[in-house]
């Protein structure tokens, strides 16, 4: 039982933890190989380079989106990603109508034999909120690199 308390509590920590992330080819029909490492840069190099695709991702932390993206360009070809803007939203709290726990709708006096029972606060609920990140990165290659 336990084991299955601690499976069920991991699987409920990884599904809060997700990243989406979407990909624009500037180019769709030049295609490069994967590479081995890509490079994580805060401004565009000096070396001479190419812009590969366009990478914008959705997540829980800046950390798990650069590393969600840099894996996304390794696939491309890409040696480098340059971060271009990270954004932090705010999504204020939610009250919804709950039918279930509003006194109008089954009567002051109507018994329940299961839960939910009651609740005192009324017939409304506040769901979540909290912060989403938001990150656009360019995935780049290098045209110096010796050919291989």
């Amino acid at each position: 039982m336990k084991k299955l308390l601690v499976l069920c509590a991991a699987l409920a920590l990884c599904a809060c933890a997700t990243v989406s992330t979407q990909i624009v080819e500037l180019n769709p029909a030049q295609k490069y190989p994967p590479t081995q490492s890509v490079e994580v840069l805060l401004q565009k190099p000096t070396r001479p380079h190419v812009e590969i695709a366009l990478i914008e991702s959705h997540g829980g932390s800046e950390a798990e989106m650069l590393n969600d993206a840099r894996e996304k360009a390794r696939a491309l070809g890409a040696d480098a990603i340059v971060r271009t803007e990270a954004e932090r939203q705010y999504h204020p709290p939610v009250a919804v109508y709950d039918p279930w726990f509003d006194p109008f709708w089954y009567g002051p006096y109507h018994y329940r034999p299961f839960p939910p029972y009651p609740y005192p606060g009324g017939a409304y609920r506040v769901v979540g909120g909290g912060y989403s990140y938001l990150l656009k990165v360019v995935a780049i290659r290098y045209t110096d690199k010796p050919s291989s």
